[in-house]
């Protein structure tokens, strides 16, 4: 593959194998803190003896706290750069994690997770920024490798958990050690990290920026004025409704990731044979299958399109967590087991690249602040992240705790249906789009 869109890239690309060292280190991390702590949750809830639907109440302030990261996000990189402001909340969250196992009653366990979503969504959206500057400093597709990255490191952390639990470890031993590894991990990366984001050539383009070849033609003092002003800008009108249709398509996806996060170890433990050391395995089992899908995630776009992609996936978790549904019903014993994890697989295989794809897009809808599109996206993910486990917790009251993979059914279908429409974008061919198509699809542009 050559570069079309990114000229003389020995010239204008730094070396950035430390920015990717960094970054990989943050995303790993990010994955690690939040994998550890998921099998201990039936812990948590038992120790605080928490009903379910509590127990989704009290899981709805990370979520709610995220919320409130996500507002704050921009204003603190525009005073920082995005790296330094990941490696602060990275660190801010693993101690947070580590406090959640010293929970006397609810209202602390609430409070603490509410803290530890404000940072993890700080640090949520300031990695990804940092890791598509590094994308586009490189050249080539970097992202769907990066969110692998975080797949591992929360395939680890929670096999690290069950491990834990299996053998009887305290929740409170076994987090303080995943939140040091963790803290170490972020402040390895910082001094690699990729500087300010308005390094500049001797023209005075942005390097961060990939651009059109219309302003490469034209550098001239408009392209600075321009970038000043679209730094002002905030989402309005069509940009607003893409990011938001970018976000709810990733919603989607969320469904089932909280499930896995939230729901996986309780549904396992109470539907099947496993016992404390199994419980992780459908969380293990959904990032596991989100890795490979994301380590294989960019040149299956390039091979078959995003829409096709998306739509295979949608169809996946269909499948997935409709066997899981059945099954629940009608096995026992070690082959529910395997028909769940089995399920389990498929799903976490469908959304491997559907967030990741989602961000990407975000952040090239064009006329925003740098972080802007990444900052709606993610807002618009945590509502979804605040709403799911209420909504989950109320169906296991109403009607039993296997009537909770249905959301994510629901959820397939809907990625199966926008896929085409969101994903496709990017699949059309520069004759066939809009100017206002062209800026999401850039980072196809830069790879063909």
């Amino acid at each position: 593959m050559t570069s079309t869109s990114v000229p003389d890239d020995a010239a204008r690309t730094a070396d950035v194998r430390g920015p990717i060292a960094a970054t990989a280190l943050l995303f790993a991390a990010n994955g690690a803190i939040f994998g550890a702590i998921v099998p201990r949750l039936p812990d948590l809830k038992s120790a605080l003896d928490l009903g379910a639907g509590e127990f989704g109440l009290a899981m709805a302030c990370y979520p709610a706290g995220a919320l409130v990261g996500g507002l704050l996000t921009p204003a603190l990189m525009r005073r920082r750069s995005d790296g330094a402001v990941a490696v602060t909340m990275m660190v801010g969250a693993s101690v947070a994690a580590a406090l959640v196992g010293f929970s006397p009653v609810v209202a602390v366990f609430a409070a603490l997770l509410l803290v530890f979503g404000v940072c993890d969504a700080i640090t949520d959206v300031s990695m990804n920024a940092h890791g598509i500057r590094v994308q586009l400093r490189h050249g080539r597709s970097l992202i769907n490798r990066f969110h692998a990255l975080w797949s591992l490191g929360a395939v680890l952390g929670a096999a690290g958990g069950s491990v834990a639990a299996g053998a009887g470890a305290s929740v409170r031993i076994q987090m303080i050690g995943a939140a040091v590894v963790c803290a170490l991990a972020a402040v390895a990366a910082y001094p690699m990290r990729l500087g300010p984001a308005a390094a500049e050539d001797e023209r005075g383009r942005d390097l961060d920026t990939v651009l059109d070849d219309t302003a490469l033609a034209d550098p001239g003092p408009r392209d600075a004025g321009s970038r000043a002003a679209a730094g002002r800008r905030l989402p309005g009108g069509r940009a607003l409704l893409l990011l938001i249709a970018l976000g709810l398509f990733a919603c989607c996806a969320e469904l089932v990731e909280d499930f896995a996060q939230t729901w996986s170890a309780l549904y396992l433990r109470e539907t099947t044979i496993a016992g404390a050391g199994l419980a992780g395995l459908g969380f293990i089992a959904v990032q596991g299958a989100q890795l490979a899908g994301r380590v294989s995630g960019d040149a299956l776009v390039e091979r078959f399109g995003a829409a096709r992609l998306g739509r295979a996936g949608g169809l996946f978790v269909m499948v997935g967590a409709g066997a899981a549904f059945v099954a629940s019903f009608t096995l026992g014993g070690p082959a529910l087991l395997a028909v769940l994890l089995i399920g389990f697989v498929l799903a976490g295989w469908g959304i491997a690249t559907v967030i990741p794809g989602a961000m990407v897009g975000a952040d090239s809808v064009p006329g925003l602040a740098p972080g802007a599109g990444l900052a709606v996206l993610n807002w618009v993910m945590r509502l979804g992240f605040l709403a799911s486990p209420p909504l989950v917790g109320l169906i296991a009251e109403v009607a039993g705790l296997r009537w909770t993979v249905t959301p994510m059914i629901v959820g397939g279908v809907l990625i199966a249906a926008l896929a085409g429409p969101l994903l496709g974008r990017a699949d059309r061919t520069p004759d066939d789009r809009t100017p206002a198509d062209r800026a999401p699809a850039r980072e196809k542009e830069t790879m063909t």
